[in-house]
């Protein structure tokens, strides 16, 4: 009744409002669980994987109520735009649903559960988050109510891949000094998984992550701060985390994010704090202290014991669904995406070793161990 006492709530509030066509209170049919979010997520690591779904009537019916049940691709688009989603349609023949119809018999205001069974991952892509809208197509009584005919399966299926250890292995991109596109850059975006195995225990208490000293840096911990917080830094703009410290031996997604007018940090997909800025240009040609470097800074010192893997650079800011949408992977042939070192594989380089750009542009990150330590990595 929870429903219907609602729907009654609202034609009370239209009509105290002088509405000229106030909601008229009504007996329906809807997705159960989309009545909380439009959305239900599931985890499918090896299939047959699935979930189920039942349909629900406001009321107890009075007879037997027949469901007839689709799947709607073209719902998916607009899905996407109103939450700032990217997930793509499951790809033909990989689920099946138990049946296209289900009933909720008389007496009763919930229906049989239907089962939705990925069946493969063979045509799956790594890193696409898909989705399965499924939908009431008809009933043979009562309404259905419009915002929960639809309920969105979506699917999380893990990313495997590498990390690489860093410590003294740091990494730098020289290729950045010889390239006058970027000296001048209007918008710019840092971000890298990062593992601790231990922060910095000395003065400066720095963890370095990724960048140019003074220009864009990335890092944990300063003199000011506590050696586990995420601090961004450019001149005198050094916006740090303080209200979300991170520990050893556990994954985050870090972001930096230069739009202009602000210089802003990510966590794990989520806005924490930023700074305001004056409109200045990102240069990432300039050689300050050793240039762009992953894992060191300040001469090449400050080093961050731990793993990195999905490090990128992005010349544009992306947003906060962008980041979240793609912690564990993107395509290397992204709008914006400069550099892209997933740092899962390495070639040996002289003396050391060298990260390939996966964006094919040429930026390869150097780095000082002839063998360097790898991880398994498996992200949801």
């Amino acid at each position: 009744m929870k429903l219907k006492n609602s729907i009654i709530f609202m034609a009370s509030a239209a009509l105290a409002a002088g509405c000229v066509n106030p909601v008229e209170p009504y007996d329906a049919i809807f997705m159960t669980d989309a009545q909380s979010t439009p959305d239900k997520t599931i985890t499918i690591d090896t299939p047959p994987d699935g979930t189920s779904f039942t349909v629900q009537s406001s009321v107890k019916a009075k007879e037997d109520i027949t469901i007839e049940l689709e799947i709607r691709p073209d719902m998916l688009e607009s899905f996407n735009k109103k939450y700032g989603k990217n997930y793509q349609m499951a790809p033909e023949g990989s689920f099946e649903m138990s049946s296209w119809s289900t009933s909720i018999h008389a007496g009763h205001n919930m229906s049989d559960a239907v089962d939705v069974t990925v069946t493969t991952m063979e045509n799956f892509s790594e890193g696409v988050t898909y989705c399965i809208p499924v939908s009431i197509k008809s009933v043979s009584a009562m309404q259905v109510l419009e915002p929960s005919r639809t309920l969105f399966i979506v699917l999380k299926t893990p990313v495997i891949s590498k990390a690489i250890y860093l410590g003294s292995n740091k990494y730098t991109v020289p290729s950045f000094q010889e390239d006058a596109n970027l000296a001048a850059l209007a918008q710019v975006t840092l971000e890298s998984r990062v593992y601790v195995d231990r922060f910095q225990s000395s003065d400066p208490y720095i963890s370095s992550i990724m960048g140019i000293e003074g220009v864009c840096g990335v890092r944990f911990g300063d003199v000011k701060i506590p050696n586990n917080c995420v601090q961004i830094c450019h001149d005198s703009y050094q916006p740090a985390a303080t209200d979300r410290l991170c520990e050893t031996g556990k994954w985050y997604h870090i972001a930096a994010v230069w739009t202009g007018s602000t210089w802003d940090i990510y966590i794990d997909g989520q806005y924490v704090t930023g700074a305001q800025t004056a409109g200045e240009t990102i240069d990432l040609t300039s050689n300050n202290s050793g240039g762009f470097q992953i894992g060191a800074s300040y001469g090449g010192g400050r080093y961050l014991y731990g793993y990195v893997a999905e490090v990128r650079v992005w010349t544009r800011a992306l947003s906060q669904s962008e980041i979240a949408n793609n912690m564990n992977y993107v395509d290397p042939s992204s709008d914006g995406l400069l550099a892209y070192w997933r740092m899962n594989r390495w070639e040996a380089n002289g003396s050391g070793n060298r990260v390939p750009d996966e964006t094919g542009h040429g930026y390869d990150a150097i780095g000082a161990s002839s063998n360097p330590t790898m991880m398994d990595t498996k992200w949801l």
